[in-house]
């Protein structure tokens, strides 16, 4: 069985040198403190803001600032089957110590084994349908995650590394960061091509891995789900011959033809999604084990983390079912995981941006973990030049660069998470001013360490891993859905939302929000529907509901379905065009502010998303293995609308002429559907200001908060009116300056691309 097959294998400086000690070691852990997953070293809370640097010499910047606990990678010294070489990575660890006798130590590194595992083992590596090796940028060789030798082997390897970093380094070492796949950010080794300027384009996409171990643990895999029922294998799949000993992952092709529209149909065949949901189980297992013999070499006494659960990144050639991360929930109960991290999102982030996770720090701290914002922006004074045209809006100056970072510590900060300011290209931070910066940063989170910092946000934005898997490798749709909507839209709403997974919403630990905004939420079954409505009963919330809600059932793609999660009577139609909804009622709440001919959809502000899209990846074609070519727009099918005369009309769905953004009044809450996605921030703060939720500017700004801290960073500058919950007083949390005492609102100027950070009291 395949769950028998993967059982088997397997602050602050001064307070953690004053605490540690090689005689008695350095123990740390994650635990709750005032409601958040807090780092504790040595029994003490400690502070999680950190750094990570390439080198020691650049390191010195973050010492000037007295940051001392550094993230770096290191030599993973695998030079054989149980053979190992630490020179390399013992010269990586001496130069920081030379470098500075207080440096602490996090340390990433990947369990690739390089170029002797191909030779020594040709038949465990991943492979292409055809049998050839496939890898990414142009190396093939890579193990295959299927494969119990290399699992075994590298749970060994492991171990035997971080005892021997535990025996030199073991009183400066605070936690350890296994990686693995492309960039150890455990995305699977075929997971994307990348195209660097002027490098010839690829002819083939990656692939996950069809290599023979693969292929046995999928068959092992099916064998448990469908409880070895050959029949209940056929009938899913709809193929009459197939056996556990035949099934085989779908074909390139297969995966990229779903049966109805967009959508893989379970009434027609689960191969596919099967495959999908396969392969995303196995990435996460083997990280999984690879975090247990980690946590276990250190008998359990320090922290142990990883790169995961990237739900808001979908390139047009890193699918999520491609990534490898829809193992999000294994990963979220596991007792050998403490930490969870990811680099904020690259799409709009740099000046004019907002700082959002590519995970969900909420979700991850609702399970207990701590959540590591990886901030590699891009400062003035070195800029990444690999990228397509100038998608970044990189600064051109220090106060640019500063109001990036003060942004993003404001993000980390006022969520209570971790972060760490990264120095991805050396020397990005070597600037008086923002090593004063970093220093500055550096004692606010000192002084309000202590600081109860739980969230008070009044909105939820909620994704599904599992409906992923019934969408085709590189469905466009998700780009607007999710990273659009988020980065261009939500991040603009003037408010902080918090971000969960459809199944957190059943945890009874979950707080209560006054308006959730669900995007991708296609798959619910009746029991999560009765759960959510019976949530959003108990305070009168709003539900917000984004195309195909419900549709995916565990038999049938299903209308019904979709009126019993919403309340709202939808129809749909199989003619493709475009996602667009324009405001034709300018009478309710909702839409009264707005400017007349208002609309928003797929086919609106595309220039601007593609102007700052990450790579310029947005609406390139998905079966262009360059991807050079664009795609003319979206042609999505099917196209749902509402069909209900109770509901309220607010807009209509363009090329149908049916309604497609409505309201409807529910016993104990109220539904809102919107055909199209990208609901524009407008629109989703009169929304919320219905629902009861709190506004801190209407500006467009970008707003993070907490019951005592508000970060607002303005793209636009100007004069500002913030509006607070109640009458408190405000000072600059920086050099403690007074700006409002005891009122509910205060005025300022601020200045574009700026940001600031104020106390509340």
């Amino acid at each position: 069985m395949f769950k028998q097959l993967t059982r088997g294998f397997f602050v602050t400086a001064m307070l953690l040198c004053a605490t540690c000690n090689a005689a008695n070691g350095l123990e740390s852990e994650v635990k709750r403190y005032k409601g958040r997953p807090q780092l504790f070293v040595n029994g003490k809370l400690a502070s999680s803001l950190i750094a990570f640097s390439l080198n020691a010499k650049d390191f010195q910047d973050f010492v000037d600032a007295g940051i001392f606990v550094v993230d770096m990678s290191v030599p993973f010294p695998w030079v054989g089957p149980d053979k190992y070489d630490f020179k390399a990575t013992d010269d990586v660890f001496d130069q920081f110590i030379q470098q500075d006798k207080r440096v602490m130590f996090l340390p990433r590194f990947n369990a690739d084994p390089g170029e002797w595992w191909c030779k020594e083992f040709p038949e465990e590596i991943t492979k292409h349908p055809d049998g050839t090796p496939a890898g990414t940028f142009g190396d093939p060789c890579r193990p295959s995650f299927a494969s119990a030798k290399y699992r075994q082997m590298a749970a060994r390897a492991l171990q035997a590394l971080v005892a021997h970093l535990e025996a030199r380094y073991g009183d400066r070492i605070i936690g350890y960061f296994p990686g693995n796949g492309i960039f150890g950010e455990w995305f699977s080794w075929n997971a994307y091509w990348q195209i660097e300027p002027g490098a010839p384009p690829p002819t083939r996409f990656g692939v996950e891995d069809y290599s023979q171990p693969a292929q046995a643990a999928f068959r092992l895999w099916l064998r448990q789900k469908y409880h070895g029922s050959v029949a209940g294998l056929r009938q899913s799949w709809g193929e009459a011959s197939v056996t556990f000993e035949t099934a085989g992952a779908p074909s390139e092709e297969a995966r990229k033809r779903p049966q109805h529209g967009i959508f893989f149909d379970p009434a027609v065949s689960t191969q596919v999604p099967d495959y999908f949901e396969f392969y995303n189980a196995l990435i996460s297992d083997v990280l999984l084990e690879q975090c247990r013999a980690v946590k276990e070499a250190t008998h359990r006494k320090k922290v142990v983390g990883a790169f995961y659960g990237y739900l808001w990144s979908n390139w047009p050639h890193l699918s999520q079912n491609h990534a490898g991360h829809l193992g999000l929930g294994k990963v979220l109960d596991s007792p050998d995981v403490d930490f969870i991290a990811a680099p904020y999102t690259y799409d709009n982030r740099a000046v004019g941006g907002p700082d959002n996770s590519q995970t969900l720090p909420e979700s991850v701290a609702l399970h207990g973990k701590l959540y590591f914002n990886e901030v590699d922006t891009e400062t003035h004074l070195h800029q990444r030049q690999w990228r397509w045209a100038d998608s970044l809006r990189n600064p051109k100056n220090f106060e640019e660069t500063k109001g990036l970072l003060i942004r993003d510590f404001g993000y980390a900060f006022t969520k209570g998470t971790a972060m760490w300011y990264m120095d991805l290209l050396g020397g990005m931070f070597h600037d008086p001013g923002i090593i004063k910066l970093f220093s500055d940063v550096r004692k606010v989170d000192e002084k309000y360490l202590a600081t109860d910092k739980r969230t008070a946000a009044d909105v939820a934005v909620i994704l599904d891993e599992d409906s992923f898997r019934y969408f085709a490798d590189g469905e466009v749709l998700f780009t607007a859905l999710l990273s659009a909507q988020k980065q261009w839209e939500l991040g603009y709403l003037g408010a902080p939302f918090d971000c969960y997974r459809l199944r957190d919403l059943t945890e009874t630990t979950l707080r209560d929000y006054k308006l959730y905004i669900f995007l991708n939420t296609f798959k619910v079954s009746p029991k999560q529907t009765s759960a959510l409505q019976a949530r959003f009963k108990r305070n009168n919330a709003t539900a917000v509901w984004v195309y195909a809600p419900g549709y995916i059932g565990e038999k049938k793609l299903s209308l019904e379905a979709m009126q019993g999660l919403t309340g709202i009577h939808l129809a749909e139609s199989d003619s493709p065009g475009e996602l667009h909804v324009d405001i034709t009622n300018a009478d309710h709440p909702y839409t009264r502010t707005l400017a007349k001919g208002f609309a928003y959809g797929t086919d609106v502000n595309v220039e601007s998303i593609k102007a700052t899209f990450d790579h310029r990846l947005y609406l390139k074609d998905p079966s262009d293995p360059s991807l050079q070519r664009d795609l003319p727009g979206f042609r999505i099918t099917p196209r749902f609308y509402a069909d209900d005369q109770q509901a309220i009309e607010l807009g209509k769905l363009a090329g149908l002429n049916k309604a497609g953004l409505v309201v409807k009044k529910q016993p104990g809450w109220t539904s809102v559907y919107s055909s199209a996605p990208i609901l524009p921030a407008a629109l989703l703060r009169n929304i919320a200001r219905a629902a009861g939720c709190h506004i801190f500017s209407d500006g467009d700004d970008v707003v993070y908060a907490n019951n005592d801290f508000l970060c607002i960073y303005s793209p636009r500058g100007g004069d500002r009116t913030i509006q607070l919950r109640n009458a408190q007083t405000v000072t600059d949390a920086f050099d403690g300056q007074p700006i409002s005492a005891g009122k509910k609102s205060f005025s300022i100027p601020i200045q574009a691309n700026s940001a600031r950070l104020f106390l509340l009291r």
